[in-house]
């Protein structure tokens, strides 16, 4: 397979419509009063090639000590990130909005109106590919930044086209079960802004594991 995986690349190129949107990114009232009660769906087998395969798969690591489902069952506006995470991400305590559903599922973003500076967090409540939506890595010279990661004793991607304004880190929270963290605009103290994403995503696995402990 020599392209990016379909749900990663269409969750970054979400991230980069929802820029055309103003002050801090989409907000619908109607989703806002469904997500509440959206629960993962049942675990989807994918097919590469001639295989049929539930995931891990596709070069994918396997998670050592998955969470529960439940972890990404709700409204990530309200159960991803604390006020003081947002804070120390982006500067400034707001509330976070509730965009349009996305591919992964419920989709919540949070942004600085004064740095126009983002975050992003989708809960994979859909197809449940876990990590390996962003399986295999994209060939080279496609123009994608592609790196394995460890959040939180957790294996990831991070992938980009466009490191210096934008970047998802992709979360394996249990072999089906993920959790999308993306960062959008210019990084304080790097250049690098997947690691802006990396830092944001681990704030978020720290609230989750805390949430699966009570």
């Amino acid at each position: 397979m020599t392209r990016f995986s379909a749900p990663a690349a269409r969750s970054s190129a979400a991230v980069l419509a929802a820029l055309a949107a103003a002050g801090c990114g989409p907000s619908t009232t109607d989703a806002q009063s469904s997500a509440t009660d959206i629960l993962p769906s049942p675990t989807v087998t994918r097919t590469i090639g001639a295989t049929t395969q539930a995931p891990p798969y596709a070069g994918a690591p396997v998670v050592r000590a998955p969470l529960p489902v439940t972890v990404v069952a709700g409204d990530p506006c309200t159960t991803a990130l604390t006020p003081g995470q947002v804070r120390q991400m982006l500067g400034v305590e707001v509330r976070g909005r509730l965009g349009p559903e996305e591919t992964p599922g419920p989709t919540c973003w949070w942004g600085n109106p004064v740095t126009a500076r983002m975050i992003r967090v989708a809960f994979g409540t859909k197809d449940r590919w876990g990590v390996s939506a962003a399986y295999p890595s994209p060939a080279p010279g496609r123009g994608w930044v592609w790196r394995e990661l460890e959040v939180g004793g957790f294996p990831a991607v991070a992938a980009t086209r466009d490191p210096a304004w934008q970047c998802t880190v992709i979360v394996g929270l249990a072999d089906d079960v993920a959790v999308e963290v993306s960062r959008v605009g210019w990084p304080e103290d790097s250049q690098d802004v997947c690691l802006a994403a990396e830092r944001a995503a681990g704030l978020v696995v720290a609230t989750l594991v805390k949430r699966a402990r009570r």
